[in-house]
């Protein structure tokens, strides 16, 4: 399963990944209170962020690969949101979560579509591309989730 653009391998990652966190976290919190489905949130996106820091750290030491500091400091925008969920999450912040919503989930949604090069023509199940598609997927079914459980109501008039 060799990852190429839009490849089968490649569309099955960022159709069928996020679908399956999504429906797998829903089906296991559904049934939760608000304040406990808080806090397994908060931990997934714990979970989220030290597989995201073990990623980065696998990456730099990889052989092969241009790792250069500068492109991979936590100023890209699925960086940040891999910051600013859980923050969201925590503060109950209608603003995060209407960022999450309207600017990251599309951002995640564009990394997942835009393969980062040095995975092209790598194994999906390697442990960077796949670490890479699976934090991307949570980046986008988390913000989805927090809609699904009603800790956000989309409202345009948030955004502004």
């Amino acid at each position: 399963m060799i990852i190429e653009p839009l490849n089968l391998t490649h569309i099955l990652a960022i159709i069928a990944m996020p679908a399956v966190i999504f429906s797998s976290i829903y089906l296991a919190l559904c049934k939760s209170d608000g304040e406990a489905m808080r806090r397994v949130l908060l931990l997934i996106c714990l979970f989220n962020a030290l597989l995201y820091v073990s990623y980065k750290f696998v990456q730099a030491f990889e052989s092969g690969q241009d790792f250069d500091i500068f492109t991979n400091l936590p100023l890209h925008f699925c960086n940040l949101n891999l910051l600013l969920i859980p923050l969201a999450i925590h503060k109950r912040s209608r603003v995060l979560f209407a960022y999450q919503l309207y600017f990251g989930v599309p951002l995640a949604g564009l990394a997942l579509l835009t393969i980062y090069p040095a995975f092209i023509s790598r194994p999906i199940w390697h442990f960077t591309p796949f670490v890479y598609f699976f934090y991307h997927s949570m980046l986008v079914a988390l913000p989805l989730l927090l809609v699904k459980f009603k800790f956000y109501t989309p409202s345009f008039k948030v955004v502004w």
